[in-house]
């Protein structure tokens, strides 16, 4: 929020420096995250002038061609602003000024000289708009420096979500006064009365008392509109809004001085008079004042009349009932309605405004009042309008205030820290809190104001005193005793070494969101069907659904529907941040996948990257957790290495992949694992394998089953991401690889016998896996065999067709004699006739 210190010395007094008051508030709970010289950069270059000529640019479709009058001189400006007019007085920025980051210089454009430029709000940083030049006051004296007239000094806080109260200037300027010990000046409010009563001419009916705890309305009559004081506009500016006209204005500046959104209705276009506060009805649509058409949910709270919805509750009005340049008599509603389904309403719309901020954070409801007499009294001074008497006041459970048990003990057994009971009641009473001090001379009863919501207790009681008087003061002190024992963590062990595996083996590790986007989810799948997205829910322990079942299931589906995102099965996060985060990943996948096609468009190089984490699946019963697996995600696209020979220069493909999995397998000492064909809808159909590791069956014995999968991202989902090159994926859950490895590790001699290699050139069918025939060659090689390698892959003539030819490398040793031909011969043989038996295994000739 920004805060003009001009208009916060209104109602505080104070002689410190920006610098001084903004450390002051942040040790105070108040964060002052910048402080804004506004004009500062203006000096004697940026000045008044008055648009004296004006006539179109030939040949141009927006610019003018403009004289100005600096009161001494007349200066030539070309000027593309649709909003100027002749005798206009504007700010002028004459050569050699600074405006941001632009150094003003005479040009020439279209054959016309421009001797300066005409600035808008933003160009002189006064807000963000940018549509057209700001017009000053007409009787703003020409030739004079800007910055002598609107140069202003701004704070910005970070106001924290519990402490709606500071929404306003008025909440920081009790801040101020609380601290320095000031009277808190507030504006004036009190209004002449006149004409019709409002109850006589309103009707308000509120069918949800809980969404909206109060609803006050009041009538202004005789408005005439038109732009807002000068002092206004400027105020508006430097806090970030924008003027319009000094109705809206007005209720803008309400807003932001008190905290209590506002909204003012024409009054002739409510029809029937009567304001109708419900929840939208299924189907309901409202086209807002962005001219938006918004879908309503049932759940949403709205201000409607007999005919239809007219605003959005907290969030945005309609155009239909709007203030507008015929508005004669302005309806004005000041209500309080609940943080929560406000902040549901908008997050639900992708719709955030400085109404929906102030009622996300929860608003007095008193406050309600003071807003709608403050507006009235506003309307009369500076729109000339005539206040009806009274007002249409629902407030169906005004709160209490709660009184809280209070003892200075509670100050020195959370902080050691000494404070009279005189201090505390002057700090607190210095807050808005009522204090009754009690004769012990240690405890009191305080009274909580309305205003805040956020205390609940006696220790939050002592915050306040403490941070009134200062966290300095706070005794600083050493801690005693011996250090407590340090509680090993397993799985951070585990994380640092396979995160060390995987940066030794040339990857780079990221960090993503948990949260994320159930549409972005289904990007990770070729076909966004019912059927596909199961795949996302797997979880590769061993039992349930595998990838392998899915995949099985998926061939034998012959009918596809497509998912919408809303149903697909996640973790959904109840209040969002934003739609782009609205619950937890199901897979780290999608998270690199989005890595890789942010860092495509930067470079050339490799991309390798790997992420540690966890992925959420939704619970399967109502009254479970989701289920949070540990994972490694890997994943690789573009050249395998870079070299300036670029006949080196290979694309990285899936053995590279299979490869970092087999060195990350052999430094975790998993000796027994497998590779098995397998179909995924992320995945190139046929270029896709499980990642199967041992673990104990039912019965003790060993199985293998599924602890994760990798492959070709399909060519589909490389042009979701709008990947150059091929992409390689895999995921591998973390708690089924650290079951696969040995509790201890059994290290032999090396043996000083005689080795004897025999080679194995087979030919078998082309489906046969490789890993298959390795598994029945150690299996029959028994312990004399001390390693099996493959080291050619051959298919073509004299093969038969259908056929391949696989060659083995075999190692025989013993390590307690020297072993004979005739030994390796034999077992040569047993695993030839063995390969033939269940394979139909051909030994090539």
């Amino acid at each position: 929020m920004r805060v003009p210190l001009s208009w916060l010395r209104e109602y505080v007094d104070f002689d410190m420096t920006p610098e001084e008051l903004a450390q002051k508030l942040t040790m105070a709970g108040l964060e002052v995250e910048a402080i804004e010289y506004i004009g500062k950069e203006w000096g004697d270059k940026v000045i008044t002038a008055q648009i004296v000529h004006l006539e179109k640019v030939e040949k141009s479709d927006h610019l003018n061609y403009t004289k100005v009058s600096t009161g001494t001189q007349e200066l030539n400006v070309i000027c593309g602003a649709p909003n100027i007019k002749l005798g206009d007085k504007v700010p002028l920025a004459l050569p050699g000024a600074r405006v941001g980051d632009l150094v003003i210089q005479e040009t020439k454009k279209m054959g016309y000289v421009s001797q300066g430029m005409l600035c808008s709000p933003r160009e002189l940083g006064l807000g963000t708009d940018h549509s057209g030049i700001y017009i000053l006051d007409t009787d703003t004296p020409l030739g004079v420096k800007l910055a002598d007239l609107m140069s202003e000094v701004v704070l910005e806080f970070s106001i924290k979500a519990h402490r709606g109260d500071l929404s306003s200037i008025i909440g920081i300027a009790r801040e101020v006064a609380a601290l320095t010990r000031q009277p808190l000046r507030l504006p004036p409010m009190e209004v002449q009365e006149q004409g019709t009563p409002t109850p006589d001419m309103v009707k308000v009916t509120v069918e949800n008392d809980e969404l909206c705890k109060r609803y006050i309305a009041r009538v202004i009559s005789d408005v005439k509109l038109g732009p807002s004081p000068s002092w206004m506009g400027r105020r508006l500016l430097a806090a970030g809004m924008r003027p319009i006209n000094n109705v809206v204005d007005i209720t803008n500046y309400v807003m932001l001085e008190l905290g209590q959104p506002l909204h003012g209705f024409d009054y002739d276009l409510v029809p029937e008079h009567h304001i109708i506060v419900r929840t939208a009805h299924e189907g309901e649509t409202l086209t807002t004042l962005d001219d938006v058409k918004r879908q309503l949910t049932p759940e949403m709270l709205m201000i409607t009349d007999p005919t239809g919805p007219t605003a959005i509750a907290g969030v945005m009005g309609a155009a239909r009932s709007e203030v507008n340049d015929n508005t004669s008599t302005v309806l004005l509603e000041a209500a309080n309605f609940q943080a929560r389904s406000v902040r549901r309403t908008s997050t639900t719309l992708g719709l955030r405004t400085e109404s929906s901020g102030r009622f996300e954070k929860g608003l007095d409801p008193e406050l309600a009042r003071l807003g709608a007499n403050r507006a009235c009294y506003l309307l009369a001074q500076l729109a000339g309008g005539t206040v009806h008497p009274g007002a249409v006041d629902h407030y169906a459970a005004p709160p209490q205030q709660r009184k809280l048990p209070f003892s200075i003990h509670d100050i020195e057994w959370l902080t050691s820290m000494q404070v009279t009971q005189q201090e505390a009641c002057d700090a607190l009473e210095a807050l808005g809190f009522s204090v009754e001090a009690h004769d012990d001379g240690k405890t009191m009863t305080v009274t909580v104001p309305t205003y805040r919501p956020d205390i609940e207790e006696e220790a939050d009681l002592v915050e306040e005193v403490i941070r009134n008087i200062g966290y300095d003061k706070i005794p600083t002190s050493m801690p005693t005793g011996g250090l407590p024992e340090p509680l090993p963590d397993q799985w951070f062990e585990r994380e640092k070494l396979v995160r060390s595996l995987l940066v030794g083996a040339g990857l780079n590790e990221t960090i993503t969101y948990v949260m994320t986007n159930r549409a972005r989810t289904l990007n990770l799948l070729a076909s966004a069907d019912k059927e596909s997205a199961r795949y996302l829910l797997q979880a590769p322990s061993g039992t349930g659904n595998t990838a392998g079942e899915l995949a099985s299931n998926a061939a034998s589906t012959q009918a596809l529907v497509a998912i919408d995102p809303k149903d697909l099965p996640a973790v959904v996060i109840v209040n969002p941040l934003s739609k782009d985060l609205d619950s937890l990943r199901l897979t780290l996948m999608s998270s690199l996948m989005e890595i890789m096609q942010e860092n495509s468009k930067r470079n050339e190089a490799g991309l390798r990257f790997f992420e540690i984490g966890r992925r959420y699946l939704p619970a399967q019963q109502a009254n479970e957790q989701p289920d949070e697996r540990r994972s490694v995600s890997i994943a690789m696209s573009g050249p395998a290495a870079i070299s300036w020979i670029n006949e080196l220069s290979r694309p990285a493909d899936f053995y590279d992949l299979k490869g970092v999995i087999e060195t990350l397998l052999e430094g975790l000492h998993i000796s027994e694992y497998r590779f098995t064909p397998t179909q995924h809808p992320t995945f190139h159909p046929g270029r896709c394998a499980l990642l199967e590791l041992p673990r104990k069956g039912p019965d003790g014995e060993t199985i293998f089953s599924p602890a994760g999968i990798l492959g070709e991202v399909h060519p589909v989902v490389q042009q979701r991401y709008d990947l150059p090159h091929r992409a390689y994926l895999s995921e591998i859950d973390l708690e089924r690889l650290f079951e696969a490895v040995p509790e201890r590790i059994v290290y032999q001699p090396f043996s000083r016998q005689q080795a004897l290699t025999r080679d194995l050139a087979i030919i078998v069918d082309q489906q046969v896996l490789a890993q298959e025939l390795q598994g029945v060659i150690e299996r029959n090689g028994g312990e004399l065999l001390q390693r099996v390698s493959l080291f050619d892959v051959y298919t073509g003539d004299p093969i038969p067709a259908g056929k391949k030819n696989l060659t083995y490398s075999l190692v025989y040793q013993s390590r307690d004699r020297t072993l004979k031909d005739a030994e390796a011969n034999e077992l040569q043989d047993k695993i030839i006739q063995a390969l033939h038996d269940q394979f139909g295994a051909q030994l090539r000739q």
